[in-house]
């Protein structure tokens, strides 16, 4: 086994054990992406979590809102209280599911599409920024790995 399969047994006995635990790391880098991004997009008037909401919504065209709970990491209560808001400012519908009346579906609006590409210089330059001086095929390693395994914990189908 090499040097970065090795497989730190929990609990750590230094910080550079704890420094090579995957869950750890994402956990970190997850937190200080979130923490920058949302400060940034505050300029906007936009709250992270809602940048996340109109993402998912903008990448799949309309969800539920427990789909777009799961999709944007964010807690449902929290989803159905920024949707409403959504809603409220015009930049996303909700409607009633053709087949399941008892279903809402939510998708953007015109002018929500249009909010989002506002984010978009933040977003970029702070993905380029933590990206920067990485090999692409590391990259592309590193993606597949991280999809291998939230696969092997995912609770939903998305």
């Amino acid at each position: 086994m090499s040097e970065h399969q090795k497989t730190e047994d929990f609990p750590f006995n230094s910080p550079e054990q704890l420094a090579r635990y995957l869950p750890y790391l994402i956990t970190r880098l997850s937190n200080r992406w979130r923490t920058g991004q949302d400060a940034e997009l505050k300029t906007l008037g936009i709250q992270g979590a809602s940048m996340r909401i109109m993402s998912c919504l903008a990448a799949y065209n309309q969800l539920t809102v427990n789909e777009v709970s799961v999709l944007s990491v964010t807690e449902q209560s929290t989803v159905s209280r920024l949707v409403e808001q959504l809603v409220s400012q015009g930049l996303a519908r909700r409607k009633i599911d053709e087949v399941d009346q008892r279903v809402r579906r939510v998708s953007l609006t015109a002018k929500g599409r249009k909010k989002l590409a506002e984010t978009a210089p933040i977003v970029n330059a702070g993905y380029q920024n933590m990206i920067e001086g990485i090999d692409p095929d590391d990259l592309a390693v590193c993606i597949d790995a991280l999809q291998a395994m939230l696969k092997k914990v995912r609770v939903h189908d998305l």
